[in-house]
């Protein structure tokens, strides 16, 4: 079986899987940087700063990488595109002092999630994201210093604890993180922005070559080939399809949310796009790759398990379990687990969805049988509510969840 590169995967692999939601495929991107667009790549505008002008977080990038972004007393600063054109819009990183001269421009492809452009880099693979301040589904997509800051200090983090984590685990490294320095401000939340430099070698690396399918392209249409079998079909072939699913994709995925919250406290959200399937050559499934570290972070298992956080700033720390039930029922469980049901029970009828649940159920209260302590008993979900800021409230759905224990 042939597997598209990734970029194209990212870009064109997606038709008819956004639709967890009425806000799902929502944008206000203009088209020519949607990542559906025909455009093969545009230009991202590159600012020339002075070093004392911004803030610069590190989670050991390579020198050849940090090179590209940080010299000796300024570094480039990468502005999205719409941003510079949008008439009103904040374009300027200085909150209003006169906007440098754009130094040059770097030549990349829009992902899946729009504000993270992979950059046609042969030499070094690495993606930014970028601040993006229009909606993209039910936000607009800041990167805000604080935002960028925390992002970093996970991914060294978790570097750091990565022998906590088992083999088949995986993640994309935020390295480098650049805001623009806010001296005073009347805001009750800091919006200076910037961006992250993502590295896209898996980590922990390998020599090996190995190919990326984001998750939603297993069970995803093609824009221009609708007619293209699922890649998920390709992967199982003559394999037992419900031991396929569950040993190499669902309870994987399980095992690594559970670790990251038992270990760290960590509330990742694997969801169709977040979650990369690694192959190898063979086109066997190797490990499972997460990437956006911008996690919620529960600040009671942190208490719990005596791990200090003093090196976290105060961006997304929880006290309660809402979010918690969002992340793993709803991103992981509904949005992405079963889609790959649905995908499966079309080909294989026999199949039922407890055949599913109920293996992923028991490998969460294996791993983490004090769930009690720390997951609500419904399913949460957003609100159409929004708070100062404009983000969606929570609430109570009432419905009992599928993907862990259901305690009546």
């Amino acid at each position: 079986m042939l597997i598209p590169h990734l970029y194209y995967l990212e870009r064109y692999r997606n038709k008819g899987t956004r639709t967890y939601s009425t806000h799902a495929s929502f944008t206000e991107a203009v088209d020519c940087y949607r990542p559906d667009s025909d455009r093969e790549q545009f230009e991202l505008p590159v600012l020339t700063l002075p070093k004392d002008k911004v803030n610069i977080y590190l989670a050991n990038p390579t020198q050849a990488l940090a090179n590209k972004f940080i010299g000796s007393s300024e570094v480039n600063f990468c502005i999205h595109p719409q941003v510079l054109e949008a008439p009103g819009a904040d374009t300027s990183p200085l909150r209003g002092e006169a906007l440098p001269q754009q130094n040059s421009s770097i030549s990349v492809v829009p992902s899946s999630s729009t504000r993270t452009l992979f950059v046609l880099d042969d030499e070094i693979p690495h993606a930014v994201k970028v601040h993006f301040p229009f909606k993209v589904s039910r936000y607009t997509r800041k990167m805000r210093d604080e935002v960028i800051e925390q992002a970093v200090n996970v991914s060294l983090e978790l570097e750091n604890g990565i022998d906590q984590m088992g083999d088949d685990f995986a993640y994309l490294r935020e390295v480098i993180g650049i805001s623009y320095k806010q001296e005073q401000t009347l805001d009750q939340r800091g919006e200076n922005w910037g961006y992250v430099v993502r590295d896209m070698r898996p980590f922990p690396y390998v020599a090996e070559a190995r190919k990326l399918i984001p998750g939603f392209a297993l069970f995803g249409e093609d824009f221009y080939q609708p007619d293209t079998p699922p890649i998920l079909y390709g992967l199982i072939a003559e394999q037992n399809p419900l031991d396929f699913v569950l040993h190499n994709i669902m309870l994987p995925i399980v095992r690594h949310w559970v670790d990251c919250f038992r270990h760290f406290g960590y509330i990742i959200e694997p969801h169709g796009q977040n979650v990369l399937i690694e192959l190898d050559q063979s086109n066997a499934i190797t490990r499972i790759v997460h990437r956006d570290l911008s996690v919620g972070i529960d600040m009671r298992r942190r208490r719990d398990i005596g791990l200090s956080s003093d090196k976290l700033n105060q961006y997304n720390r929880m006290e309660n379990s809402a979010f918690h039930s969002i992340a793993y029922d709803r991103f992981m469980g509904n949005h992405f687990f079963t889609r790959l049901v649905e995908c499966c029970i079309a080909k294989f009828p026999y199949l039922a969805k407890e055949d599913f649940t109920i293996p992923c159920q028991r490998e969460f209260a294996r791993r983490l049988p004090e769930y009690r302590n720390y997951f609500p008993k419904n399913i949460w979900y957003f609100s159409e509510e929004r708070d100062p800021f404009n983000k969606p409230l929570y609430e109570d759905t009432g419905v009992v969840p599928e993907w862990r224990p259901c305690d009546e």
